[in-house]
């Protein structure tokens, strides 16, 4: 009986301590959104690949501070009106709490598969239709530590588009939507014990403004997500609504254009502030997040 009380009371304090919603770079539907126009607007390349390095810091209410940092890579396919994109990074984590080291380590994301259609394409306006499935690296280990990665399958839709203010397409107006999945799957906790453990689902609202100026472009933009329906078996059901969230983000990225032996080129910079609006007692108070990309498109 003893025993069974101090597992429950392990995993109570897992659960409280422990953002169950983990980090992953390749479900960033900001970076997702950015990378890929480049791709969609070239008439006459077919093939995206990306290079990006990002480092993005967590301060949580808790006092608590997470920080993830690495590379992430990217391959689009572009056919007609076809596009197929594969995406998937690596972190180093550092998590730290009074400023004592609880948690370092390094890990895989998922990998995430998009395969998207161009259904409406004028000159002004642009409108694509895609599917999303995502497959796990590594098993969950959202109740032992800080994870990178949901690791569990997922899969969803998405809509997005670009409206153009000008006949040259110098200033344009991005948005988007998606909605993800994620299917349960067992997680192991720090006594080794076995529950089902689903992040629930994810919603992600995107718009943007984009200007370009010779070479040389400027986005800036706002993301809206949501993290709802987590759920783990047994349940702690009091505990989990405490975890899922609501976030907001806002980003300005400087892009630059170049040709290296006929070969399109864009290099990215990007500065990122977000929050969680809820939850207050384990959310974010702020989040700071910077990446810099190499895009090759050929």
């Amino acid at each position: 009986m003893k025993n069974k009380l101090f597992k429950l009371l392990c995993i109570i304090v897992i659960l409280y301590c422990t953002n169950l919603l983990s980090v992953s770079m390749v479900y960033n539907f900001r970076i997702a959104q950015i990378t890929k126009q480049f791709n969609l607007e070239n008439e006459e390349n077919n093939t995206t690949i990306i290079a990006l390095l990002y480092d993005e810091f967590f301060k949580k209410s808790t006092g608590e501070t997470q920080n993830f940092a690495g590379p992430f890579g990217t391959l689009i396919f572009k056919h007609e009106s076809f596009y197929l994109r594969m995406d998937t990074a690596y972190a180093h984590i550092t998590n730290k709490k009074d400023n004592l080291i609880t948690y370092s380590g390094n890990q895989t994301d998922d990998i995430l598969f998009t395969l998207g259609y161009n259904f409406y394409k004028k000159h002004h306006h642009l409108m694509t239709f895609s599917g999303l499935f995502g497959l796990p690296t590594h098993k969950i280990h959202a109740l032992q530590h800080t994870d990178f990665g949901y690791a569990q399958n997922s899969f969803g839709l998405q809509f997005d588009g670009s409206y153009s203010y000008n006949q040259d397409r110098k200033n344009i107006l991005l948005y988007g939507a998606r909605y993800i999945r994620f299917i349960p799957r067992i997680a192991n906790d720090i006594n080794d014990t076995k529950y089902k453990f689903s992040t629930g689902n994810l919603v992600d609202l995107f718009i943007a403004n984009k200007n370009t100026f010779g070479n040389h472009g400027l986005e800036y933009g706002y993301t809206l997500k949501f993290d709802f329906g987590a759920k783990v078996y047994p349940n702690f059901s009091n505990i989990i609504e405490k975890i899922n969230y609501i976030r907001s983000n806002f980003y300005a990225v400087y892009k630059y254009n170049f040709k290296i032996k006929d070969i399109e080129n864009k290099l990215f910079l990007n500065l990122g502030y977000g929050f969680d609006h809820v939850p207050k007692t384990f959310g974010n108070k702020y989040i700071i997040t910077l990446w810099g990309a190499w895009n090759i498109t050929f």
